[in-house]
C-alpha cells in the first residue's frame, strides 16, 4: 500500500514575510498611470516608437479610464493593444494603395 505524499502547509507568519520580500511591480504593467518614459521604452521596444506619444496623450486625456469611467489597471495591456491596432490600419492603407495602383491600370 502506498501512501499519498501531504502537501507542506505554510504557517501566515512565513507566507506573509515571503510576500513582503517579492520585487515591487512597478514599470511592468501594473501601476497606473504609467511614466511617460516606460511607455516611450516599451513602443520603442515593440518598433513602433513614434507612436508612445500619442498613445500616452489619447489615454492621458482619457484620465487612464474607459468611455464608461472605470479605471484601467494595466497599461501594457493598453499599449499592445493600440500597437495592434496601428499594425493593422498599416496593412490595410497599403492594400489599399496596392488596389488602388492595380485599378488605375
Amino acid at each position: 500500500m502506498q501512501f499519498k505524499r501531504k502537501a507542506k502547509r505554510f504557517k501566515e507568519k512565513i507566507r506573509a514575510h515571503a510576500v513582503a520580500l517579492l520585487p515591487s511591480k512597478k514599470g511592468f504593467g501594473y501601476e497606473m498611470p504609467p511614466e511617460k518614459m516606460l511607455a516611450e521604452i516599451y513602443f520603442d521596444q515593440k518598433g513602433f516608437p513614434d507612436q508612445a506619444h500619442l498613445f500616452f496623450n489619447f489615454y492621458e486625456h482619457a484620465n487612464w479610464s474607459s468611455p464608461k469611467g472605470t479605471p484601467y489597471h494595466n497599461w501594457k495591456l493598453l499599449a499592445g493593444e493600440w500597437i495592434f491596432n496601428y499594425a493593422q490600419e498599416q496593412k490595410l492603407r497599403k492594400r489599399q494603395r496596392e488596389n488602388a495602383l492595380l485599378s488605375s491600370y
